[in-house]
């Protein structure tokens, strides 16, 4: 998809911690008082048996509910299930008709592909999947947080994605090298600070002029900071060098995913629609297998440019 480079921002921070204190004016602040005005002692005592026996009788009364229910239930517990009582079935979730399948757009932020993204979707509803399409302006580094615990069966991954780290003054970094996912958030120095810390997410930038610094995670955001699991999720990543090394599938795997397919070099965003559609349209029983894979290559071919070729790893 073009080339692509993520930049690693060293940063010297500092926690600080906030207290808060909290004092009243007086103590009277915290206090409530009133008083009680005498009455009768007849009157008093009066109330008080009255007040006795109404509790009396609601204890009674307790007491014949809590036999009668035991009652029922010894006798027919089925009464309980389907009618006293509200049974498992109708308190668990609905199950969903269909498998679920998103398709996650970051690239649409800069090269948009209204087709690729009308076919993909055709392509896994075919396959029997619902499809959800997130656009560009969702793929935050939240939107990834929160992404396993949407629950999907299926996601193709629509984002630019690179393996490649040099440091700010154009050097080469020691940082590992993912691979990283781009979103579509613009990247601040002062913005997840914890997060670029500690390795989870950094600056990214595609290689063309005025290009604008994105921020992307990697495979320590997946471990660490993406709430729940994916349920045996089936993971496309349509990017760069997203396969080029093994830290982001590997994530992906531990993380729930069943299987990761992804470019194991740079990839022009052409051939990446292309073999993605195809590797979708030879989908067996709405899976991926590397049957599928090999022949979605034979049939497409390397990248003509980068000679780069779709891997799985599951």
């Amino acid at each position: 998809m073009g080339s692509i480079v993520a930049v690693y921002l060293e940063t010297d921070g500092r926690m600080r911690r906030a207290r808060a204190e909290w004092s009243g004016d007086d103590a009277a602040d915290g206090r409530m008082s009133g008083q009680v005005d005498s009455v009768d002692d007849v009157e008093t005592e009066g109330r008080r048996q009255t007040l006795a026996r109404a509790l009396a009788w609601a204890g009674a009364g307790v007491l014949a509910v809590l036999f009668l229910l035991g009652t029922v239930n010894l006798v027919a517990p089925h009464v309980l299930s389907g009618g006293l009582l509200v049974s498992d079935e109708l308190t668990r979730p609905p199950a969903r008709a269909r498998p679920q399948a998103a398709i996650v757009d970051q690239t649409g932020l800069s090269f948009p592909s209204e087709p690729f993204i009308a076919a993909a979707t055709a392509l896994l509803e075919d396959a029997g999947y619902e499809v959800t399409y997130h656009p560009p302006e969702e793929i935050t580094v939240s939107f990834y947080r929160s992404l396993p615990g949407r629950g999907y069966d299926f996601i193709v991954f629509q984002t630019h994605a690179t393996s490649q780290v040099v440091a700010r003054d154009g050097g080469q970094s020691e940082k590992p090298p993912g691979p990283f996912l781009f979103t579509t958030e613009p990247y601040e120095t002062q913005r997840h600070l914890a997060l670029q810390m500690s390795d989870q997410v950094r600056a990214s930038q595609l290689f063309y002029e005025d290009a604008p610094e994105l921020f992307a995670v990697g495979p320590a955001f997946v471990r660490r900071s993406m709430q729940g699991f994916f349920p045996g999720t089936a993971v496309i990543i349509g990017g760069c060098q997203s396969l080029a090394a093994p830290g982001l599938a590997t994530a992906l795997l531990d993380k729930g995913a069943s299987v990761v397919v992804g470019w194991d070099g740079m990839v022009n965003l052409s051939h990446n629609n292309e073999a993605v559609l195809h590797l979708l349209e030879m989908l067996v029983d709405g899976a991926i297998t590397s049957d599928v894979v090999e022949t979605t290559m034979d049939a497409v071919g390397p990248d003509p440019q980068f000679r780069s070729e779709l891997k799985l790893m599951e």
